[in-house]
C-alpha cells in the first residue's frame, strides 16, 4: 500500500512538472495561423485588445487621491503601450519576445491601474480585466506566463478586497468579488490552455510523417510559405532538395524493412545536420526538402552538410542534394515562389545525381524573381 501511494505521488509530481515545463507555443501556433490564413484576422483582433489599454489610461487619470506625477506616469505608460502594440499588430506579426512582453506589461499596467482606483468596487472590477491578459498568455505562451498573471491578479485582488471591506464593511461583497477575480483569472486561462494544447497535439500528429517524424508534404509547404511571408533582411533563403541515391536497389537487396530503417535514420541525420530554425519535410518516398533563412556562407554550405550527414550513417545509403538560394525579401505570392524555388532545387539535385550522386550543387536563383 505504501509503495502504491509513493508511486501515485511520483506520477502526480511528474504530471505537475510536465504542466509547469510546457514549452512556449507561440512559434507553432503562429505558423498554424499563417498556414490556415487566419493570421490577418488574429492580428486585427489582438490589435483591438491591445488598444483597450488606452481606455485604462483615461480611467487612471480619473482616479483621485494619488500624487499627480504617478497618475500621469501610469496613464502615459498605458497610452504608449496600448497604441504601440496595437500599431505593431496591425503592421506585422510580432516576435515571440515582443508578444510575451505585451502580456506581461499589459497585466502589470492593469494591476497598477486597478490598485490606483479610489473606489474599491471599481478597483475590484478592474482586476477582472487581468483575465484578458491571462487568456492571451495561455493562448500564445506557456504555463509560467499564465501563473505570473494569476499571481498578479491574486495580489492586487487581495489588496482591492481588503480596501472594499475596510471602506464599506461588506464582507459578503468583498469575498464574492475576490472569488470572481480568482476564478476568472484561473479558469479562463486554464481552459484556453487546455484547448490549445489539445489542438496542438492533433496538429503535430496530422502534420508529421509517421516513419521519419519529419513534416509531411502538406505541412512542409504550409510552413515554408510562412517563411517567405516574413523574411529576415541581410540573409539568404535556401531551399534544399535531397533525394536518396539508388534507393530502389537498397530495397531490392536488403528488403523493405532495411529501407524503412534507412529512411528513419536519414530523417534523424537531416535534423541533426540542419540549423535549429530549419523546416524539414519528407515530401516523397525517398525525397526530402529543407528550407531555412541563413547567412550567405551557411546557406551555400547547407546542402553539402546534409549529404555528408547521410553518407556518415551506418546504412548503405547516400544522397544527392540540390539547393536554390535567393536573397531573403518580401515575396507577394508565397505559394508560387515556393514552387519556383523547389523546382530550381529539384533541377540542381538532378544535376548532382547525373554527376555521380553523393554530392551537392547549390545555385543562386535571384533571376527567378526578377520582374
Amino acid at each position: 500500500m505504501t509503495s502504491s501511494k509513493a508511486s501515485s505521488g511520483r506520477e502526480k509530481r511528474r504530471v505537475v512538472q510536465r504542466w509547469w515545463n510546457q514549452p512556449d507555443q507561440f512559434d507553432w501556433l503562429s505558423g498554424y495561423l499563417h498556414a490556415r490564413g487566419l493570421a490577418p484576422a488574429t492580428r486585427r483582433l489582438v490589435a483591438v485588445i491591445s488598444a483597450a489599454l488606452v481606455l485604462m489610461a483615461f480611467g487612471v487619470l480619473g482616479s483621485r487621491g494619488h500624487p499627480t506625477v504617478l497618475t500621469y506616469v501610469v496613464s502615459a505608460a498605458a497610452l504608449v503601450v496600448g497604441i504601440g502594440y496595437a500599431t505593431l499588430w496591425l503592421r506585422r506579426w510580432p516576435t515571440r519576445r515582443q508578444s510575451l512582453l505585451m502580456g506581461v506589461i499589459g497585466a502589470t499596467l492593469i494591476a497598477i491601474g486597478s490598485a490606483m482606483q479610489t473606489e474599491p468596487v471599481i478597483a475590484l472590477m478592474g482586476c477582472t480585466g487581468l483575465a484578458v491578459t491571462g487568456g492571451y498568455l495561455a493562448f500564445f505562451h506557456n504555463t509560467r506566463a499564465v501563473m505570473f498573471n494569476l499571481a498578479v491578479a491574486a495580489v492586487v485582488g487581495t489588496y482591492c478586497t481588503l480596501r472594499l471591506f475596510e471602506m464599506h464593511q461588506d464582507e459578503v461583497s468583498a469575498i464574492a468579488g475576490f472569488w470572481l477575480v480568482v476564478e476568472l483569472n484561473f479558469a479562463v486561462p486554464l481552459a484556453i490552455q487546455t484547448v490549445v494544447r489539445t489542438m496542438g497535439a492533433d496538429v503535430v500528429r496530422s502534420d508529421h510523417d509517421a516513419l521519419t517524424g519529419l513534416l509531411n508534404r502538406r505541412a512542409f509547404y504550409e510552413r515554408a510559405r510562412s517563411i517567405l511571408r516574413e523574411p529576415r533582411t541581410g540573409e539568404d533563403l535556401v531551399v534544399v532538395m535531397v533525394d536518396l541515391d539508388h534507393f530502389k536497389h537498397l530495397n531490392d537487396t536488403y528488403g523493405h524493412l532495411a529501407g524503412d530503417q534507412a529512411l528513419t535514420a536519414v530523417g534523424w541525420a537531416l535534423r541533426k545536420a540542419s540549423p535549429g530554425s530549419a523546416i524539414i519535410g519528407r515530401t516523397g518516398g525517398e525525397e526530402f526538402l529543407v528550407i531555412d533563412v541563413l547567412p550567405a556562407e551557411e546557406a551555400v554550405e547547407l546542402p553539402a552538410a546534409l549529404c555528408r550527414a547521410i553518407d556518415a550513417l551506418p546504412h548503405p545509403v547516400t544522397a544527392s542534394a540540390g539547393a536554390a538560394i535567393v536573397e531573403s525579401h518580401p515575396i507577394p505570392d508565397a505559394a508560387a515562389a515556393i514552387e519556383t524555388l523547389i523546382g530550381a532545387a529539384d533541377s540542381a539535385m538532378y544535376q548532382a545525381k547525373r554527376a555521380g550522386g553523393n554530392r551537392a550543387l547549390a545555385q543562386r536563383a535571384a533571376e527567378l524573381f526578377r520582374s
